[in-house]
């Protein structure tokens, strides 16, 4: 029985004893079909035995159906397989190669022809869409000597039989589909001669009902996420966005979630497979990839890294030093701080950012370092490894926790080196070490302060602490004697007499750890992580530009508007200027008289806070020498680099109209980023655009911004423009495809020109600290949990605690 169509698609309604729903052709594409056995076909080129030889291998779940093919069509298939094909390009003048504006407007047809697989299925599944029904991969079938596909059936979802399901313990059960036996399909067909993909038969005839317009959206579609849109996802994951915000940002670029085709789980399996690639890859071959990059992209292979590995060849130390880092270190290198606390990574390994403060006193890094333990041996390879990058130059001070591992490591390496604990580290351990005096003793907390931080010399300190420990009967204090011990180390009379840019803490790295949350988390690899710390190395090189032109382009704004406060703001940069100014507003309330004393070769002033009452005010001793220099009892000059108060006060009682070149220091300059002279300084290019498809896309979004806003201005300049895109999309795909295939083969060859020996993925470091406890379950949820040990499907390894997800062990190690 057959019956022409043209241009409507209208029959009775029922089929084989159900209703049946048959989409609508539209006007604009009415071509002429014939409707023989339920499947609609070209009325020129139909022929009764051109059935498609096809078994089901796309779905799991389908079985049979009244539609399925027999196995005698099979064969007769097969013979004529080659038949068809030269039947198929001899009848090419008549296919058509549609390009369409409106894709929902098109129903498949006969004939339609595409330029790649693609394309004919994501043609397929957004008609699907438009009408209401999802659709599968039901077979594909490849040529036998290029093992290509050669065809591929695509039918609704709801058509086959359900597959018995069985039942296996520890499997997670899925709810299934209902079938139908919908007979609804495309066949496509890949006509060798024209390199296009052609339809070859077509069945629009559903017996089931639509899925209404709102739902569709939640179709699976993950093949809806084009490459394109999987790139824009794995840049936004890189700089730290959320899966949720990046759905709303995807979403709002597309007009809605219902334009999507995906969803926050088809995000997460992107992102996913990304790092699956990577780890699955090596994660430690890309780390170490990357930072041979870097080396040969920065001047002259300046950029410095050492790998230290065991003997299993797995990564035990990483440190890096990039170029700007090195130049950094020759003007500020004075100061630096060691924190060694940020393990926020995939192996749990200690992350140690060596940083100090520039010229601006913001954050600036001297280079980066991941060790696996906390052992003096890794923390002695650290700091070796370090100083070779910055030419051996040790630092005057620095700055650490209270580790005994890393201080004996610093001793060894750096002997020269002025090593100070970090107050804020010490002063936290207060409330608990000292919470029964504090609940026994009212006083105690004020009179231990005044001890801890309101001694200016070793001498009044100690005197003190002798009288705090007889009143409160310290003298068996455990605690208490072992941070007398180290009293030089973390009290300020004694530190403040060593150059430290007024720093006490380490709070400049623990600022950078909080920067590095908002990029990395528990799953990130090495990778990533080197990735994201030239991400903050180019913000501080922004901040430090930033700073240089406030400096040099504003004007200070002035208090008292004297000399000395006039050619402060000419030396100092912005922040610097800003420290001094507070300083001298407050010199403003102090008082000074000459002291007598017995030497002759210098002069004493006591200087006073006269607003403070006569019983509570503090003098402060200022010692002139004859050759002129001046130093402070609170030592804050030879701490910070920066005048204090009373010195001040000093130079302006003496009608002094210009600060002395020898309590300038050159790093609080205007040009203290440029004692040793500048670097040319070129930023680490991680993704250029000849070598990631992100950073063409990007490149070329925004070459079209300007073209977007031109087109926009009118309905006719947009409908003109979206055909040139349409035109030019097809042009582009014909003549780049060859030439993009050899280039993906040159690249292939590059890659394997690089001989090495592998370096294998760090195992989980366990370091300092208390263990995570475990959730404490209760009788019953003891009981009634399974004992089941958990296998790993990459390594093998049975109760390992892990899977194929953070698998750090070889493939097949334990299998």
């Amino acid at each position: 029985m057959a019956s022409y169509l043209f241009g409507d698609s209208s029959s009775s309604s029922e089929h084989k004893g159900y209703d049946y729903y048959t989409p609508p052709v539209t006007k604009k594409h009415a071509f002429r079909k014939l409707f023989v056995d339920d499947e609609i076909i070209d009325v020129d080129s139909y022929d009764t035995k051109g059935k498609t030889n096809e078994t089901i291998d796309g779905d799991d779940n389908v079985g049979g159906s009244d539609c399925d093919y027999s196995e005698e069509d099979e064969e007769n298939d097969e013979e004529n397989d080659e038949e068809n094909d030269e039947e198929n390009n001899r009848d090419n003048t008549n296919d058509c190669d549609f390009t369409f504006s409106n894709i929902n407007d098109v129903v498949p047809c006969v004939g339609m022809s595409f330029d790649t697989l693609d394309e004919a299925e994501k043609f397929y599944r957004d008609y699907g869409r438009n009408v209401g029904f999802d659709v599968i991969i039901r077979n594909t079938h490849k040529h036998s000597r290029s093992h290509d596909p050669s065809s591929r059936m695509f039918i609704c979802k709801k058509g086959g039989r359900l597959a018995p399901i069985s039942h296996c313990k520890g499997k997670r059960i899925r709810d299934s589909i209902p079938r139908t036996g919908c007979c609804a399909r495309m066949c496509v067909a890949h006509q060798v001669k024209i390199n296009k993909w052609k339809i070859t038969s077509i069945k629009l005839v559903h017996n089931h009902a639509m899925v209404t317009p709102d739902k569709t959206q939640f179709f699976r579609r993950p093949q809806n996420i084009d490459p394109i849109t999987r790139a824009l996802i794995e840049l936004f994951n890189k700089s730290g966005i959320e899966t949720a915000k990046i759905m709303r940002l995807l979403s709002e670029t597309s007009g809605g979630v219902q334009n999507l085709g995906f969803s926050n789980q088809d995000i997460r399996n992107v992102i996913r497979d990304i790092r699956r690639r990577v780890f699955d890859d090596g994660d430690a071959e890309c780390g170490l990839l990357l930072l041979r990059q870097l080396q040969q992209e920065s001047i002259n292979g300046e950029f410095f890294y050492r790998v230290d590995v065991d003997d299993e060849n797995r990564v035990r130390g990483l440190v890096w030093v990039d170029p700007r880092s090195m130049n950094a270190y020759k003007n500020f290198g004075d100061v630096v701080t060691f924190d060694s606390t940020y393990r926020t990574n995939r192996y749990c390994m200690p992350f140690i950012p060596i940083t100090g403060v520039n010229h601006h006193f913001q954050n600036i890094f001297f280079g980066f370092a991941l060790v696996r333990d906390e052992k003096e041996e890794s923390y002695k390879w650290v700091l070796e490894t370090w100083l070779e990058a910055v030419d051996n130059k040790a630092p005057i001070t620095i700055i650490t926790d209270q580790d005994v591992a890393l201080g004996n490591a610093i001793a060894k390496v750096m002997p020269q080196t002025k090593h100070t604990y970090c107050t804020w580290h010490i002063s936290s351990k207060f409330p608990e070490k000292l919470s029964t005096l504090y609940t026994n003793y009212p006083e105690f907390k004020s009179d231990f302060n005044a001890c801890v931080y309101k001694s200016l010399t070793p001498t009044e300190f100690e005197g003190r602490w002798e009288d705090l420990v007889a009143k409160y009967q310290l003298q068996d204090h455990v605690w208490l004697n072992q941070m007398f011990s180290i009293k030089d180390q973390w009290i300020g009379a004694y530190t403040k007499g060593y150059f430290a840019a007024g720093m006490t803490t380490t709070s400049r790295s623990e600022s950078m750890n909080s920067f590095f949350d908002e990029y990395v988390k528990a799953s990130t690899g090495l990778k990533e992580f080197i990735e994201n710390s030239q991400k903050a190395l180019e913000a501080q090189y922004l901040r430090e530009v930033k700073g240089d032109y406030e400096t040099e382009e504003t004007a200070r704004r002035l208090v008292l508007r004297s000399s000395l406060e006039i050619e402060a703001s000419k030396i100092y940069t912005k922040e610097m200027f800003k420290r001094f100014q507070k300083e001298y507003v407050k010199s403003a309330s102090y008082t000074m008289k000459r002291a007598s004393n017995s030497e002759s070769w210098f002069k004493m002033y006591l200087v006073e806070k006269s607003t403070l009452p006569e019983n509570s005010r503090r003098s402060y001793q200022i010692f002139v020498s004859s050759e002129g220099t001046i130093e402070c009892i609170c030592k804050n000059f030879e701490h910070s680099g920066m005048l204090c108060k009373h010195i001040i006060h000093y130079l302006v009682k003496k009608d002094r109209t210009k600060i002395p070149s020898i309590y300038i220091m050159p790093r609080w300059t205007r040009d203290g980023n440029k004692i040793v002279g500048p670097l040319p300084y070129v930023p680490p290019v991680l993704a250029n655009v000849g070598e990631t498809q992100t950073a063409r896309y990007s490149a070329l979004c925004q070459s079209f911004q300007s073209l977007g806003a031109i087109g926009s201005c009118s309905v006719p300049r947009y409908k003109y423009i979206m055909n040139v895109i349409e035109r030019e999309k097809c042009s582009v795909n014909n003549i780049f495809l060859i030439e993009e295939k050899n280039e993906r083969t040159q690249e292939s060859f590059r890659q394997e020109d690089y001989q090495h020996d592998p370096i294998f993925d760090p195992p989980i470091s366990q370091t300092k600290g208390r263990k995570k406890q475990e959730r404490y379950k209760s009788g019953i949820e003891t009981s009634t949990s399974s004992n089941k040990q958990r296998k790993c499907g990459k390594c093998g390894l049975i109760g390992g605690n892990h899977d194929r997800r953070n698998c750090t062990f070889l493939p097949g190690q334990f299998k």
